[in-house]
């Protein structure tokens, strides 16, 4: 789908985008009218604006999904033709509006299952276990902090990292010259080793994006946020804060982490009360049935 992406600051490429979201929105005409879907239903994000577009000219209903706790660009110019929107965050977050479904975001099943299936690795039982998720492909800000992290908590907990692909490279000829034991690296899992993983895991560090925080809500697992400086309307910051405001994340700001304070928070989190708290108000955000509650809306 032709698509272009709008540019927050000056960019002569903003013109020669809107020119794609124009045939974009011939294209998406064309193939709506072809199939002429009872439905239409457009996740966010720049590629879905010409299909709503098209959509709203050929008089197709349209749902929205929007995944963070601030409305996205295209999700906010579609809105007014769209005939639902569901949401991931309570309804207190985004404006007010008739059109909004507080229906969370679907995650994987398999975080919802009480069953642990296997590990990557066989990990020690007497020893907590760390989560580091990356992203596919990898978040280098968090990888280089936990690298700096990683000898000190690596004596009193086991590590699990998530790299993704841009720096696995980089930390495995690292880890292969260091002595840090405790500590598995890995590139990718599949959401199976994931699920199993988080379960295990007495803290979860990540970015704070909303399907992985919705799994981690599902499994109920305490969690340091780092968000992504620069994200679209700030939304992972947002993300973050309205868990942390809430005693249901700890959110830790990229510009201002340090190894040592990532080793100060993981400790107070696995060493006290903490912990239990995080666990517990986070699942507050989770919501189980929300594939369910999606679908009943396209079929409604």
């Amino acid at each position: 789908m032709p698509a272009g992406k709008w540019r927050r600051y000056f960019d002569l490429r903003n013109v020669v985008d809107i020119l794609i979201t124009l045939a974009g929105i011939i294209v998406a005409f064309l193939i709506v009218l072809f199939f002429w879907p009872d439905r239409i239903f457009i996740k966010g994000g720049y590629v879905g604006l010409p299909v709503g577009i098209a959509a709203w000219l050929l008089r197709r209903p349209i749902i929205l999904h929007e995944s963070d706790a601030v409305m996205g660009t295209a999700n906010r110019m579609l809105m007014k033709f769209a005939r639902q929107v569901c949401v991931s965050f309570p309804l207190e977050v985004y404006p007010r509006s008739k059109k909004l479904v507080y229906t969370g975001v679907p995650v994987n099943e398999l975080f919802f299952s009480k069953e642990v299936g296997d590990l990557p690795v066989k990990l020690r039982e007497d020893m907590p276990l760390v989560l580091v998720i990356g992203g596919s492909q990898g978040a280098r800000a968090v990888n280089k902090l936990v690298r700096g992290a990683a000898e000190e908590l690596a004596k009193h907990y086991q590590i699990v990292h998530l790299a993704g692909g841009l720096d696995y490279a980089t930390l495995h000829r690292w880890l292969a010259g260091s002595e840090v034991h405790n500590y598995y690296l890995f590139d990718f899992l599949p959401s199976t080793k994931i699920a199993t993983l988080t379960k295990k895991a007495a803290v979860v560090i990540s970015r704070a994006g909303a399907t992985v925080i919705a799994e981690i809500a599902a499994v109920g697992r305490p969690a340091i946020l780092i968000p992504l400086p620069g994200a679209a309307n700030n939304h992972q910051y947002l993300n973050a804060k309205y868990l942390a405001d809430r005693g249901a994340a700890v959110l830790l700001e990229q510009s201002s982490a340090t190894p040592g304070l990532l080793i100060e928070k993981v400790n107070k989190i696995i060493g006290s009360d903490l912990g239990k708290r995080l666990s517990f108000n986070i699942t507050a955000f989770s919501k189980k049935d929300a594939s369910a509650r999606i679908a009943e809306l396209l079929l409604g």
